[in-house]
């Protein structure tokens, strides 16, 4: 289920030689707020009632903050939380393994009438949220939620080597995203030319 709108972030762009190519795309603090109470909509609307809204940190955790701030003001209870993943690669893996902190409240908690809502800003591998789902079972077992679904506000499926989806998404987009609170990587004149407060950040 995604969102229709903003579909300058869904174009590719063109650079000067013809061809389509990835492009930084520059988010603003008040768009990705405004992102996501549209993704709550897309929650709200759906019928589904979370009984527990996850945000994963860090990029998730805005996001959660204000989906379930928006369903709260719709009348909507729910337990909420924060959770962290950590990808590393281990000896003779040829793939990142993610290890979860902070599941001990859920686990504690969960039974199978509830509703479960795992929020982050993006989904891009699907890695962190198949380990997600993966740990929360092992877990939780008899009292696993009869309902889990995963909302983010952008999905990349070209970069998706799961067999999961989120339910909801609000953008649809393969472009290389730099959220609000990133600076770490980018150049001083990116900096500048992007980012609110850039005379704070480069004192």
């Amino acid at each position: 289920m995604g969102y229709s709108g903003h579909s300058w972030l869904d174009a590719p762009l063109r650079n000067d030689d013809g061809p389509f190519v990835t492009t930084k795309i520059y988010l603003s603090a008040d768009r990705l707020l405004e992102d996501s109470f549209r993704l709550a909509n897309l929650v709200f609307d759906s019928g589904f009632r979370p009984t527990h809204i996850v945000g994963i940190w860090r990029g998730g955790a805005p996001v959660g903050i204000a989906v379930q701030e928006l369903l709260e003001y719709r009348g909507l209870q729910s337990d909420h939380i924060a959770i962290r993943t950590a990808s590393y690669t281990g000896i003779d893996q040829q793939e990142p393994q993610v290890r979860i902190y902070g599941l001990g409240h859920l686990v504690d908690v969960l039974n199978p009438e509830d509703r479960l809502l795992l929020i982050d800003d993006v989904f891009d591998s699907g890695r962190s949220i198949r380990a997600l789902l993966k740990e929360l079972k092992q877990r939780c077992r008899n009292n696993i939620p009869d309902e889990v679904k995963v909302a983010t506000v952008y999905y990349k499926p070209s970069r998706n080597v799961t067999d999961l989806k989120p339910d909801f998404f609000v953008h649809e987009t393969n472009d290389w995203l730099i959220f609000p609170h990133e600076i770490n990587g980018l150049t001083e004149d990116e900096i500048r030319a992007h980012k609110h407060g850039a005379d704070i950040i480069l004192r």
